[in-house]
């Protein structure tokens, strides 16, 4: 008995010793004096998050807490930032203290080398210089994507005008237009609506966003990446990522052996082409390419996702908007007349004479705010933020989705109001008032969205031809325009609606 009592007296004596090792552990953790909300031992605050609807309870926490707090994640405490002001410290003022990345175990399967989510590195700078540089000397730069989708739209008009009276859903019609855009930009041939290759695109995204979808069932082995050895735990997940990287992996290189068998440096196509001769220029100290094939696989394939998931959303919202508020349709359309010709072709350089397109268009990237925490990123060293220091290695959120719906700065945030961003004389106000700057839905400092001013391009000279040319009907039921209401897949996603166009007079 002795014996007995002597064994339970240890092990009383050693969890009482681990029980105050922990404690005064986290007694030290600067992190602990951030709020937030109390969570479960181990599982932190993961069974009152909905992945769904998050972006709504981040929103009113954000309210409770304030402009920093803390939440947990199996125990793993998260940072959340929530106003522009402590945002903007992180991301510029900082330097490049939260630049970092957190390991995404799901996204590094499918695509292993990319810009958007890899860490800081000198492989990560080198392929955000490879990508910009690609970009500026493409056509050079803008100058040739105008042209590309201007000969998109075209073409999207001709089809919308062989469909008669036949209604269309939007989302079809956004993703055949995205995705002509960007077959015609990463592989320099034109491409019509209902092209095979946009079809293949399209297909070869949804499998790489649904096996990677962060607000899904398979997050938990982002949270806790030894469970990926687990596979028979997993099992519809990793077929779901093994079908998602064969299908990414053959779709591009196959593209990528095509384009360097018909390769000519005096005859340049689209950016794949750059990439290609940037491959047999830029070599590194070894006499090895820089960029080799799975680099250049990965820089396409976000080339590809990003582009298509912003675009399709934003293209998906603006036709809820025009269909639920006709008065705000005959606006735009009435402005086009005053400055256009009908058969005259609106260019990126009349957005200046087009203020009311202006404003709706800044409307409509605060009203949705489609990446609502942008990218994760995460603290390379102690730091800190808003007064709070912040350990190494802690990932941070910004909750752009609170800045841009904030009541404290905008009036009925969740309402569609073009107007808020003209000033007294219907003229754009400046980039430096204070509703414009409370919008940071592409990011800022280093990794500020490389493809904001293409995303942009894209969604003005669509818009603007296309209510120059249509007005726009609903056929059947409207779906509600509430972003509160949209669910978390990747992005907010605003929901499909069958669209009729009639030609205008």
């Amino acid at each position: 008995m002795e014996r007995k009592e002597l064994v339970t007296q240890v092990l009383l004596a050693a969890a009482a010793f681990l029980v105050s090792y922990f404690f005064i552990k986290s007694l030290k953790n600067p992190l602990r004096k951030i709020p937030g909300p109390s969570g479960y031992p181990l599982l932190g605050n993961i069974l009152s998050l909905n992945p769904k609807n998050i972006h709504n309870q981040f929103y009113e926490m954000a309210r409770k807490y304030g402009a920093v707090m803390k939440v947990k994640i199996f125990g793993k405490p998260i940072v959340v930032l929530n106003s522009r002001e402590a945002c903007l410290e992180a991301l510029i003022k900082t330097g490049t203290d939260f630049q970092g990345r957190p390991p995404l175990k799901r996204n590094n399967m499918v695509v292993p080398t990319n810009v958007v989510f890899s860490n800081l590195s000198d492989e990560q700078a080198m392929l955000r210089r490879l990508f910009t540089k690609a970009m500026k000397a493409y056509g050079p730069g803008v100058a040739h994507l105008e042209n590309v989708m201007q000969d998109t739209i075209r073409g999207l008009v001709d089809g919308i005008d062989q469909k008669g009276d036949q209604a269309i859903e939007s989302t079809e019609l956004s993703i055949g237009y995205v995705c002509c855009v960007l077959a015609s930009m990463m592989f320099g041939e034109k491409y019509s609506y209902d092209d095979e290759l946009c079809h293949q695109m399209n297909q070869v995204n949804s499998q790489v966003i649904e096996a990677t979808d962060p607000f899904s069932s398979g997050a938990v082995l982002d949270a806790m990446p030894f469970l990926y050895d687990f596979k028979f735990l997993f099992r519809d997940q990793h077929k779901k990522l093994d079908s998602a990287n064969e299908a990414a992996t053959t779709f591009i290189q196959s593209r990528i052996d095509d384009a360097k068998q018909s390769f000519d440096a005096n005859h340049m196509r689209g950016c794949l082409d750059f990439f290609i001769e940037m491959q047999k220029n830029e070599i590194g100290a070894d006499g090895k390419p820089l960029l080799d094939d799975v680099m250049l696989r990965g820089l396409l394939m976000n080339f590809l996702t990003a582009g298509l998931e912003t675009s399709r959303r934003s293209l998906a919202q603006i036709f809820l908007d025009l269909l639920h508020d006709p008065t705000l349709q005959k606006i735009l359309q009435a402005e086009i007349d005053s400055q256009f010709e009908p058969t005259q072709t609106i260019a990126l350089k009349d957005k200046v004479k087009l203020p009311q397109m202006e404003a709706y268009m800044l409307e409509h990237l605060r009203f949705l705010t489609q990446v609502p925490f942008m990218i994760p990123h995460m603290a390379v060293r102690d730091t800190e933020v808003a007064g709070y220091k912040i350990p190494a290695d802690t990932v941070v959120l910004m909750n752009s989705y609170h800045v841009a719906h904030n009541p404290d700065v905008f009036d009925e945030p969740f309402k569609v109001k073009p107007d808020r961003f003209l000033n007294g004389s219907g003229e754009l106000i400046d980039r430096d008032h204070p509703l414009r700057q409370n919008f940071l839905g592409f990011g800022a400092g280093r990794r500020q969205c490389p493809g904001e001013s293409f995303a942009k391009s894209r969604i003005f000279l669509f818009l603007a031809n296309i209510l120059q040319k249509y007005d726009v009907k609903v056929e059947g039921e409207l779906p509600e325009r509430d972003v509160r209401k949209y669910p978390m897949s990747i992005l907010l996603t605003p929901p499909s609606v069958k669209v009729r166009f009639t030609r205008r007079q």
